[in-house]
């Protein structure tokens, strides 16, 4: 029974690691860049900072998910040993470690995914950033009233 509970929880540790979205990838450009306005600019450059941020708690999720996977495995393994599973189950050891293998590189795999997202991220932020001061955005319109001078005090 035991080792009926520990091949399923395996198993569904498996499942649970091969399950991923299938958001369509950041881009550090799109054709229609250059017709943004200024607001839209300043949103993207908004939109860029929260991807960036999300990105960063998904490194560490991911981070947090390689350690499960080798303390599960580890955990598992042990509990095979002692149960005396190990001896009367051949190769069930071997099943644990290539689960924990493949939970890793799971693991690995969406770390490197979200490190991508933050470096395109970045580069977006500073091209739509350049784009935002090339058009003068935040700028004084010219003809616009500027601010009255300071009145001198006569002491």
């Amino acid at each position: 029974m035991r080792t009926f509970i520990v091949t399923a929880a395996i198993s569904a540790a498996l499942v649970a690691a091969a399950g991923s979205s299938a958001a369509q990838p950041l881009q550090v450009s799109y054709p229609t860049d250059s017709s943004l306005n200024c607001e839209q600019l300043s949103a993207e450059v908004a939109r860029m900072d929260q991807i960036m941020g999300a990105s960063a708690q998904g490194v560490a999720s991911a981070e947090g998910s390689a350690r499960a996977a080798n303390l599960g495995a580890t955990v598992a393994i042990e509990g095979l040993a002692r149960s005396g599973a190990l001896a009367r189950m051949p190769g069930l050891g071997m099943f644990a470690n290539a689960a924990n293998g493949m939970a890793r590189q799971s693991a690995a795999t969406k770390q490197k995914q979200h490190e991508d997202e933050i470096r395109t991220a970045e580069t977006r932020r500073a091209v739509m950033s350049g784009l935002y001061q090339g058009k003068s955005c935040g700028a004084p319109q010219p003809g616009a009233a500027s601010a009255p001078a300071p009145v001198a005090s006569t002491s």
